[in-house]
C-alpha cells in the first residue's frame, strides 16, 4: 500500500515549481489530500543549502518533503523526504542519509541514470524516512542531512530552512478541525434518531468494497461542507454514497465525517 502511495505521489521533482532556501514559504505546500486514516501533506520541492561536503560536491538537489499525520490510532505510512541528486559520475553511489548522526537507509523510487557529455553526470532519485518529530524540530532550527556512499568515500552535506518545516506544521493546522473528533457522543446516538441521509450512507458504506470506501472518504472530507465536486463512478455502492451525501444537512454531514473517522 505505501510503495502504491508513494508512487504516485512522487512526481519527477525537478519537473514542477521548485523554492529556493531564501523564499518566505508563503506558498511552499504544493497538495493537502486527506486518506480513510490520516492526512497527507506534500510540500513542493526545494533546492537546499549544501555544505561541509567531504570529497564531492553535488551539482544540484532537489528535495521534497511529504508528512503524514493519523486521523486514528490504525498505522499510516511513514514521512519522508524524496531526493533528485546530481554529480559528477565516479565508482560509488550514495546508499544512506544521516540526520542528527543517526543513520538510516535510503530506497530509491526511479533507477539511477547517466548523462555524458565532456564529463558524465550520474543522477540518484530516493527517498528516506523522516519522523513527524523531526518535522516539528525542523521547523524551529531547520534541517541538516548527509547523504554518503557505503564506504563515507563522500559525504554531502544539505540545509532545508526551517520556515519550509513552518508552512507544513501551519497546513496541518489549518486542516486539524475535522481531524480532532475522535469519539462520538453516546448521548446524542441514543437521544437523536440519524436522519435517512445518515443512515442511508452507513448501508451504502458497508456495501462497498475497500477500495470504494477509501475513495467515497476522500472525496467527503473534500467536500465536508458543502459538495462543489461530483463524485464520478460506476460503481452502484458509490453513486448510491454520494447521492445520500449530498442530500444531508451540514448536522448529517458532520454525523456522517465523524462516522467515518472512528471506523
Amino acid at each position: 500500500m505505501y510503495k502504491r502511495i508513494l508512487g504516485l505521489s512522487i512526481v519527477l521533482l525537478s519537473g514542477c515549481t521548485t523554492l529556493a532556501s531564501d523564499d518566505d514559504f508563503s506558498d511552499a505546500i504544493k497538495e493537502t489530500s486527506r486518506k480513510l486514516n490520516y492526512i497527507s501533506i506534500e510540500a513542493k520541492s526545494i533546492n537546499p543549502i549544501e555544505s561541509e561536503s567531504v570529497g564531492a560536491n553535488a551539482l544540484r538537489n532537489t528535495s521534497q518533503v511529504t508528512a503524514n499525520y493519523p486521523t486514528s490510532n490504525k498505522v499510516i505510512p511513514e514521512s519522508y523526504v524524496a531526493v533528485e541528486l546530481s554529480y559528477f559520475k565516479a565508482n560509488y553511489e550514495y546508499s544512506s542519509v544521516s540526520i542528527n548522526g543517526e543513520k538510516r537507509g535510503i530506497s530509491a523510487y526511479s533507477p539511477s541514470t547517466e548523462t555524458c557529455s565532456e564529463h558524465c553526470t550520474a543522477t540518484q532519485y530516493f527517498t528516506f524516512p523522516i519522523n513527524n518529530q523531526e518535522i516539528k524540530q525542523s521547523a524551529q532550527s531547520g534541517l541538516t542531512y548527509v547523504v554518503s556512499t557505503t564506504n563515507n568515500m563522500s559525504q554531502l552535506s544539505f540545509s532545508i530552512p526551517s520556515g519550509y518545516f513552518q508552512a507544513i506544521l501551519n497546513e496541518k493546522e489549518a486542516n486539524s478541525t475535522v481531524e480532532t473528533i475522535k469519539e462520538p457522543i453516546a448521548s446524542v446516538a441514543v437521544i437523536t434518531e440519524q436522519s435517512k441521509p445518515v443512515e442511508m450512507t452507513k448501508y451504502w458504506f458497508d456495501e462497498a468494497t475497500a477500495a470504494e470506501q477509501e475513495q467515497f472518504t476522500e472525496w467527503a472530507f473534500a467536500n465536508r461542507k458543502t459538495v462543489n465536486s461530483k463524485l464520478t463512478t460506476s460503481s452502484k455502492s458509490l453513486e448510491m454514497l454520494s447521492y445520500w451525501y449530498e442530500k444531508a444537512s451540514t448536522e448529517d454531514k458532520a454525523q456522517i465525517l465523524t462516522w467515518l473517522l472512528n471506523k
